[in-house]
């Protein structure tokens, strides 16, 4: 009989060895491959890109708001009225006068059109009234004519700006304490007012007649001279009103 063959089966430790082989082989296959190609550690690329973009974001965002807030600030002040200058007006002699012969008994009423005057001086001007009084009686009755005039009403003036004294020391006090960038004085003899408050408001105009139209005697006025007007350099000197640069101002040059 033929011998009998027996086939060898591979030990355990042969088994063993071929796997430990094998990694082996894998490990060195992976590490040679890193070494050739490195791969950027986890999360670095987006960070790059993050780091990349992150500055020109915040320049973009920075700039944007710039831009809103320029936009939002032209538009705040667009929606604003400008500022109004002011003015302070002397009422006897200018926008009031008195047809009754008796001195203590004034009964007085508005120049003509000087009602339309202030309505149009109003849109240029934050007004301030200015009157000496001799009591309560000739105060509440300048204050009626302002009401019933609707001067108050269509706020044309602030009833709190009407301001009222008993001379015209009291006058002068109150219109440098204003420090308005306009004062309009007026009568013939308003030259000493003129003198005293002339370097406390931007401008002073002196309207000898007031809110008259008739002729002035200029000669009489240079007779009643009593100061060096030759220092009134934000003086101005007129008739009236009516001839003077602030109504050239309200009526826009024209």
């Amino acid at each position: 009989m033929p011998p009998k063959t027996v086939s060898q089966r591979p030990t355990s430790s042969a088994i063993t060895y071929a796997v430990l082989a094998a990694a082996a082989v894998g490990f060195l296959a992976v590490f040679v491959f890193r070494r050739i190609y490195p791969q950027p550690r986890r999360g670095t690329r987006d960070q790059d890109d993050e780091a990349q973009t992150r500055p020109e974001t915040r320049r973009v965002t920075r700039a944007e708001r710039d831009q809103r807030n320029l936009a939002s600030r032209l538009f705040r002040n667009a929606l604003l009225p400008p500022k109004k200058k002011t003015i302070s007006i002397s009422m006897k002699n200018t926008l009031l006068w008195n047809p009754s012969s008796d001195p203590d008994s004034p009964n007085y009423a508005f120049v003509e059109n000087i009602v339309p005057f202030l309505h149009q001086l109003s849109k240029i001007y934050v007004i301030h009234l200015v009157c000496p009084v001799s009591n309560e009686q000739e105060k509440q009755q300048i204050l009626g004519l302002l009401r019933n005039s609707k001067l108050f009403s269509s706020k044309v003036i602030d009833e709190r700006r009407v301001l009222f004294c008993e001379s015209d020391e009291g006058k002068i006090h109150i219109i440098r304490h204003l420090e308005a960038n306009v004062h309009v004085e007026g009568g013939i003899n308003g030259e000493e007012v003129v003198e005293m408050i002339r370097g406390f408001v931007g401008s002073v105009l002196w309207a000898i007649r007031g809110g008259n139209s008739e002729p002035i005697n200029w000669a009489e006025s240079e007779v009643k001279s009593n100061v060096d007007r030759s220092q009134w350099s934000n003086v101005e000197i007129c008739a009236s009103l009516w001839t003077s640069s602030l109504n050239f101002e309200i009526r826009g040059g024209s």
